[in-house]
């Protein structure tokens, strides 16, 4: 479910954001590609396993966004091993304001070992 984020070019520094709910664990790494398909920013080897955000400060100044690509994914595991849903959240925030917010929902079998991949993207407009 891509989606879009309208910066203001003049405004402050833009942030994402990742949350996974259900006391379940995800690691993530995040890709940022400019208008020509290179990466010029990433997120690797990230872990969250709580409700609070994980937010970070893209470096590339909100004029020169329009165009690129935020590319996120995430193993999403249950350390309990009982299974059942969870909602990870991805958010684009500029100046104290979400730009756009996905919410993927789904979940993970019980059982010993259990996992759910999951991946989304975000155009900056």
């Amino acid at each position: 479910m891509a989606s879009s984020a309208k910066v203001n070019p003049s405004g402050g520094s833009v942030n994402w954001a990742i949350s996974i709910s259900h006391l379940k664990v995800a690691v993530y790494r995040a890709l940022l590609f400019d208008t020509s398909n290179n990466c010029i920013e990433q997120w690797n080897n990230q872990r969250t396993d709580d409700s609070v955000p994980d937010t970070f400060a893209l470096k590339t100044k909100p004029k020169d966004l329009p165009g690129c690509v935020l590319h996120w994914e995430a193993i999403v595991m249950d350390p309990s091993d009982t299974g059942g849903p969870y909602v990870c959240t991805v958010a684009i925030i500029q100046d104290g304001k979400i730009l756009c917010q996905d919410a993927v929902s789904s979940s993970i079998d019980q059982g010993s070992g259990q996992m759910d991949f999951i991946a989304d993207q975000v155009t900056f407009a």
